[in-house]
């Protein structure tokens, strides 16, 4: 456990608590159950804060419902920590800003263990969860800590949204931790986190999502080109994952001088992760999950972006072999459904 291993003389000056840049609800939940754990038991304050960008409308309401006491960081403030926790991600694995010279402390992490990840004191790194905030929940349970409820909320929708209701890589633990906190939660809170309120810009990008999207036979391939916020091409892969006869969705957009991948896979035997390790193999960095996993390749151009994009198509194309598969678009009838649609209309 997290709390055998937490000593306050390993700490030294102000701690930072780092989520991975554009922190999803389990990174934003566990970062702040970290911070909550540090204050009650041992006496330390410290600061949640991350370096890119929340844009997604769930996550922007998990804050804002819950009043989230988290900061955007300057690229100059890892420098003014003593400890830094990093938590939900590895460092220098291209999910964090965390500069290259320098390692966390301490890693808290269920993601699998990188060759890259270094750290100055310890790891605890449990791939058998299935998410980070049962870890850090888990801990804090087990020391008879009350929870505050909007603190018990974060936690609850970050293990339900991490393991998509507990259907899938959900365990014994992120069972018995979810039950535990369930007495705690404001579902008046929940409400409005699970249905936030969207931007017009939002369904701009949904129509956009679905005259680019592709589908080859299993394999459904959205380049969705320049998009308003980093997380959006997850955010589409999880929406044309759940078109009929799709196995595999695959969303590329690029965000400013970055193009971000997302790959999700309905089949164990299909791993998400190694999906995109393969595809930005050479390009970027990636990893993730049997079912999800993100990708990035850093510092291009919009016209080397779309080259890139025409790379990681022909790497899936490829690797399922599917590059003679002419593709159809997401809202294409079969030929037979299609056929008999017509006829009963005459």
């Amino acid at each position: 456990m997290i709390a055998a291993r937490l000593k306050r003389t390993d700490i030294k000056g102000r701690i930072l608590i780092l989520p991975h840049d554009n922190p999803d609800p389990d990174s934003l939940a566990a970062a702040w159950g970290l911070s909550f754990f540090l204050k009650k038991v041992l006496g330390a304050d410290s600061d949640i804060g991350y370096a890119g960008l929340i844009g997604r409308a769930e996550n922007r309401a998990l804050v804002r419902v819950l009043g989230m006491p988290i900061k955007k960081l300057r690229p100059n403030a890892f420098g003014q920590y003593g400890t830094i926790f990093m938590v939900d991600c590895q460092p220098h694995t291209g999910n964090s800003s965390l500069p290259e010279e320098m390692d966390p402390d301490v890693v808290i992490d269920h993601h699998p263990a990188r060759e890259s990840t270094r750290f100055k004191q310890w790891a605890h790194i449990n791939e058998s969860m299935g998410a980070t905030s049962t870890i850090v929940a888990s801990t804090l349970l087990h020391q008879g800590i009350t929870l505050p409820r909007d603190l018990s909320t974060a936690l609850f929708y970050a293990i339900r949204s991490e393991t998509k209701d507990l259907g899938w890589e959900g365990t014994r633990q992120d069972y018995r931790t979810y039950l535990a906190l369930l007495p705690r939660v404001d579902f008046a809170a929940l409400y409005q986190i699970e249905h936030p309120r969207l931007s017009p810009e939002y369904y701009r990008m949904l129509k956009e999502a679905i005259n680019r999207c592709r589908i080859y036979h299993f394999l459904a391939v959205c380049p969705l080109g320049e998009v308003p916020y980093p997380e959006l091409p997850a955010e589409i892969a999880d929406f044309l994952i759940f078109r009929e006869n799709v196995a595999i969705s695959l969303v590329m957009g690029r965000y400013e001088r970055e193009l971000y991948v997302s790959v999700r896979s309905l089949h164990r035997n299909r791993n998400s992760a190694d999906i995109m390790q393969e595809l930005v193999q050479g390009l970027g960095s990636g990893g993730g999950h049997e079912i999800m996993a993100g990708g990035k390749v850093p510092d291009i151009s919009a016209a080397a972006a779309k080259d890139i994009e025409k790379t990681i198509l022909n790497k899936i194309l490829k690797k399922f072999s599917l590059s003679r598969i002419r593709p159809v678009k997401l809202y294409s009838l079969p030929e037979t459904k299609a056929a008999g649609h017509q006829k009963g209309n005459k």
